[in-house]
């Protein structure tokens, strides 16, 4: 400091009681004197010096959250047609081009399950109903996306219930007069016990029978019970699909009530028989029920899932999506999805829908195919070794990540056959050329089923751990005024304990260190840890 500047900021001396409670409020890092030396002069005169090379070492390396790098949806896997509208529509919402192509597969899977199955070798067959979740913060125009993308199925449901209805009445009459014919035998018989007229409820009995009462069908359903679900199931030739851009379906999972009735996901996944009793009424038997799920939701419905969840192996049933959000970068008035390309889609759509055929198609992979798959299988199963992405709590879902690739391919042929030729020409064995497609989604899901698993294990103060951290950094100083940071996070962590517990989570990780400073000791202050400013310094 200069003469002028110092007589134009005289040094004030401080009292005694200034003093002792000053060196009272000091920490001094690891018993670095010469660190915290080098701090305390930062604080007090503004310039901040880089710290000796010792003590830099007398610093742990940081312990890393578990941050996952993720890669874009590879969308040249789906026919034209789909292409198109996935691009407009991430376009027209400017959202993650991910969001709209994960849906897709939802929908595709709605269309095709039981109407197709894919078998890559005798004994090893795979149906085509998928179990998918994207996950993205809210604000992010999630049910515009989801809209556009099934759109066409609510309109083909709603068609078929208006095609549908005049018949449901007329067997509810028909039944009705049935029911009241056997009540009026039953109290005649009951006065005469005239055999004749039990012969004749007998015969009215089994042509009741003959006419079971009929129902709307249903493609989809959005928040049922469990119970429900199962009825929903058995009305509709035990498939359906349970689609919303909401999470309600994860918050369920999370319900004490629910506990033990998850036997409808777990064996609708994967079609195997289903009995479920009733204490008041008759229970129901399902043969083959197939479900698919397709759920968009914020991050946070995955949190915290109670331990029978995932030892019960639902979450790893299902393909995450976890795209980083576009916010802040979005452009304010995108073009509007084009009418032809959301026509054409529709249509395409549409034709898998209308596709009935008569016994379920088993499709098979080509003997490149075959040759390919054997590769992928290899390469998935070293990873499930010491030290392999699997060999962790991925172990579950790992496990399923080749059907679950293959269910995509099958859906991928079926999609792309129809849309360049009629359904009913389609070949029954899957190209190399499908498979290569189906099978670059194995990083993708790899890599967003580590983040979304990641999510599960995290909480409110891991969140805000990370947040503080980045904005810590942002500042590139080795000393950072805590009440600096608090200006700039406040709106997004709010309360003393709330920035307390991130703090102590990060100084955990040796991220950082809180010290006390200022001119009398005891403003808080924050030391970052040199080795994450190296590369800014350099």
């Amino acid at each position: 400091m200069t003469n002028e500047n110092s007589r134009n900021n005289p040094k004030k001396e401080l009292t005694k009681e200034e003093k002792l409670s000053m060196r009272a409020n000091r920490k001094v890092t690891a018993g670095n004197d010469e660190l915290y030396n080098d701090v305390m002069k930062s604080i007090e005169t503004g310039i901040v010096k880089q710290p000796r090379q010792s003590s830099e070492e007398e610093w742990s390396m940081p312990v890393t959250f578990d941050e996952y790098d993720t890669i874009p949806f590879p969308i040249e896997i789906f026919p034209a047609t789909i292409q198109n509208m996935v691009k407009a529509v991430a376009i027209d919402t400017q959202t993650p081009i991910d969001l709209a192509a994960m849906v897709c597969i939802g929908v595709l899977s709605t269309a095709l399950s039981k109407k197709f199955a894919i078998e890559p070798k005798t004994g090893w067959k795979e149906p085509l109903n998928t179990y998918t979740a994207t996950l993205l913060p809210s604000g992010l125009r999630k049910s515009a996306v989801y809209n556009a993308m099934t759109k066409v199925l609510y309109k083909y449901a709603q068609e078929l219930y208006e095609e549908m209805e005049p018949k449901i009445e007329k067997r509810k009459l028909k039944r009705q007069a049935l029911e009241k014919r056997i009540d009026k035998l039953q109290t005649d018989y009951a006065k005469t016990n005239n055999p004749e007229l039990l012969q004749e409820i007998e015969a009215i009995s089994d042509e009741l029978q003959k006419h079971p009462e009929l129902s709307a069908p249903k493609l989809t359903v959005d928040n049922e019970t469990s119970e429900n679900l199962v009825i929903e199931l058995k009305k509709n030739n035990e498939k359906i699909s349970i689609m919303s851009p909401e999470g309600d379906l994860f918050i369920k999972f999370n319900d004490p009530a629910e506990k033990g009735k998850h036997d409808v996901y777990l064996k609708g996944y994967s079609g195997d028989h289903l009995q479920v009793g009733r204490v008041s009424r008759p229970g129901e038997i399902l043969t083959e029920p197939l479900l698919t799920i397709c759920i968009v939701a914020q991050p946070t419905v995955v949190q915290n899932f109670p331990s029978y969840v995932h030892e019960r192996g639902i979450p790893a049933r299902f393909l995450f999506s976890m795209p980083n959000d576009n916010q802040g970068f979005r452009e304010p008035f995108p073009p509007s999805t084009a009418v032809e390309i959301s026509r054409a889609y529709q249509e395409l759509i549409r034709k898998l829908l209308m596709f009935t055929p008569n016994e379920t198609i088993c499709l098979r992979l080509s003997e490149d195919s075959i040759n390919i798959l054997k590769d992928l299988i290899m390469d998935i199963e070293k990873e499930f070794r010491d030290n392999g992405i699997f060999e962790g709590h991925l172990r579950f879902w790992g496990s399923k990540l080749v059907g679950q690739i293959l269910r995509v391919a099958g859906l991928l042929h079926v999609a792309h056959s129809a849309d360049s030729s009629n359904l009913e020409e389609i070949t029954s064995e899957v190209s190399l050329d499908i498979c290569k497609k189906a099978f670059l989604l194995e990083d993708y899901f790899i890599t967003h089923a580590q983040k979304v698993f990641g999510v599960m294990k995290r909480n409110d103060t891991f969140n805000d751990a990370i947040y503080l951290r980045d904005k810590i950094l942002n500042e590139k100083k080795l000393v950072v005024d805590k009440q600096t940071i608090h200006q700039k996070t406040k709106k997004r962590i709010q309360g003393k304990d709330r920035f307390s517990r991130a703090y102590d989570l990060l100084e955990y990780h040796s991220y950082i260190k809180q010290v006390k400073g200022g001119k009398y000791g005891n403003k808080g202050m924050i030391l970052v840890n040199p080795a994450l400013l190296k590369n800014d310094s350099n």
